[in-house]
């Protein structure tokens, strides 16, 4: 009886061996291909989340500074570069006057603050000390990525921010100054 024991354990054969391998394989290869589409998904959520946090910081910072303004000017000194400057009040709570101006230049947009009047770039180069708000800017088709409206009191702002390989995220909205215009007219010095 011992001996008809010992017979039937023979352990486990190569061709069982390769087989229970082959499987592993493929369970392992169903778990990898899971685990790299996780990995692509999340990177396409967080690049589209990171451009969507730049357009609407670029938003934030458009939306105070033109809420705030007195004067509004728009310019276009050169190709490819958009230059909005304004007399703005300033946030604190005695309400400072300061010049405020954002630029669009090689596809990044950067604002800067003075107590003077802020001279119009044309260059890189020429506002590099600038905070940058955005990188990855481009206009809607070809339309002007600001306009200033008729009135003078109204900002419209379209662009577009790159999302890695995805759709880009499009800011595209129109600002209106909410400070009166003094009984005198308005007040442009010293900022333009």
């Amino acid at each position: 009886m011992i001996h008809r024991l010992r017979d039937r354990d023979e352990g486990v054969s190569l061709i069982e061996l390769l087989i229970y391998m082959l499987l592993a394989v493929i369970v392992l290869t169903i778990i990898a291909a899971i685990l790299i589409n996780s990995l692509r998904a999340e990177n396409t959520v967080r690049t589209s989340a990171e451009a969507t946090d730049t357009a609407q910081l670029a938003a934030q910072s458009l939306n105070r500074g033109i809420h705030n303004a007195s004067a509004i000017e728009v310019s276009a000194p050169v190709a490819d570069v958009a230059v909005v400057r304004t007399r703005s009040l300033d946030s604190s709570s005695e309400g400072v006057w300061q010049c405020q101006a954002w630029v669009v230049v090689d596809g990044q947009l950067r604002t800067t603050r003075s107590d003077a009047a802020i001279p119009v770039p044309t260059t890189a180069a020429e506002v590099a000390s600038w905070l940058l708000v955005a990188e990855g800017v481009a206009p809607i088709g070809t339309d002007p990525i600001f306009s200033l409206a008729a009135d003078e009191r109204s900002l419209a702002v379209g662009f577009t921010v790159a999302n890695g390989s995805g759709i880009p995220v499009t800011l595209d909205t129109t600002i209106i100054s909410k400070q009166p215009i003094p009984a005198t007219g308005k007040v442009t010095a010293p900022c333009f």
